[in-house]
């Protein structure tokens, strides 16, 4: 991508992006730009860490046994989805260890909301929300709103009403949906 000329004026300090995803593991390159998140997964089944909803964004994997979602599925492994992307997001640089983030001094929040076979409309939009710093039923509210909130989200068609009013507000708290 080019990005060492920029990098000497801009580099991603200061600014916060909100990870919306699988939640991260803990990882060398990445646990001195991870501020606290939320777990906003509602089914346990989903969740594959045994609770629902809760302050443990840490990701225990989204891997699934043959038939585990839908009949005929095969078995997957866990794809680390979410601390794939806040690597790519804000992995540090020059330290010798994997790769470079784009944006290497930002501060990531990890949101969990998919884990094995996915995960509901519902908690995608909370987590929208809760990432701008907006309130959200039964969830502490966001000590670190970010700025930024990144999305790497599979799905057709357009957002259902209550995942566009989320990405409204959070629009509203000053964040760019990504």
């Amino acid at each position: 991508l080019n990005l060492a000329p920029v990098w000497s004026a801009e580099a991603g300090k200061g600014v916060v992006v909100a990870v919306v995803d699988t939640g991260i593991t803990a990882h060398s390159d990445l646990d001195d730009n991870v501020l606290p998140g939320y777990d906003f997964i509602s089914n346990t089944m989903f969740a594959n860490d045994g609770g629902g909803r809760d302050a443990d964004a840490s990701d225990p994997g989204d891997w699934v046994e043959k038939w585990g979602c839908r009949f005929n599925d095969s078995a997957q492994e866990s794809s680390w989805h979410g601390t794939h992307v806040a690597g790519t997001i804000a992995a540090r640089a020059d330290n010798g260890v994997g790769i470079a983030g784009i944006a290497h001094q930002a501060k990531i929040v990890p949101v969990r909301t998919l884990g094995r076979c996915g995960g509901y409309s519902s908690d995608i939009a909370d987590s929208i929300t809760w990432a701008s710093g907006g309130y959200v039923p039964g969830a502490p509210l966001n000590a670190n709103p970010a700025q930024v909130i990144n999305l790497s989200l599979g799905g057709g068609g357009s957002c259902n009403r209550t995942t566009q009013t989320a990405i409204n507000t959070a629009r509203a708290n000053g964040a760019s949906v990504v």
